[in-house]
C-alpha cells in the first residue's frame, strides 16, 4: 500500500523541482517590414506558455501563475490551463512593450499522462501573437 503513495509522491516532487510547472513569456523583435493580418506594422512577436500538473487529467494539483510569468510562482489546486491565462499574459506584454494591441493570436493545448500509469498528467497551453505599434501604424497611413 505504501509503494503507490511513494511513487506518486516521488513523481510529483520530480515535476515540481524540475520546473515543469511554469508560466513563461518571451518577446522577439519582429523582422523589419512585417505586418499583421490587418496590415498593421508588427513591433514584437510574443509567445506565452502556462503548464500544470493534474491528477487523473481533471484535478489540478498546481499550475503556473500567469500574472507572475518567468518566475517560479505556482497556484495550488487552481485550473489555469486555459486561453484566459494566455490572454492575461498578452495584455501584460502589450503594456510592457507599449504596444497598442495584439493580433493574430494562435492558442494550442497539449497534455501527456504517461507518468505513473496515467494518474498524473502534465497539461499546458501555448499562445503566440504579434504586438502592434500604433504610432508606426499611424505614420504608415499618413504616408499613403
Amino acid at each position: 500500500m505504501k509503494t503507490p503513495f511513494v511513487l506518486l509522491s516521488a513523481a510529483l516532487l520530480a515535476f515540481f523541482s524540475a520546473g515543469c510547472v511554469t508560466s513563461t513569456l518571451k518577446y522577439t523583435p519582429a523582422e523589419p517590414g512585417r505586418v499583421s493580418s490587418s496590415g498593421a506594422p508588427v513591433s514584437y512577436v510574443v509567445e506565452g506558455q502556462n503548464s500544470g500538473i493534474y491528477l487523473f487529467y481533471y484535478i489540478p494539483l498546481w499550475t503556473g501563475t500567469p500574472q507572475h510569468f518567468n518566475q517560479r510562482d505556482y497556484d495550488l489546486l487552481e485550473h489555469r490551463i486555459n486561453d484566459k491565462a494566455i490572454y492575461r499574459m498578452f495584455d501584460v506584454a502589450a503594456k510592457r512593450k507599449r504596444a497598442a494591441r495584439y493580433e493574430d493570436v494562435e492558442i494550442s493545448f497539449r497534455s501527456s499522462g504517461i507518468w505513473a500509469l496515467w494518474i498524473i498528467w502534465k497539461r499546458s497551453v501555448h499562445g503566440r501573437a504579434v504586438l502592434i505599434d500604433e504610432k508606426r501604424s499611424r505614420r504608415r497611413k499618413q504616408k499613403q
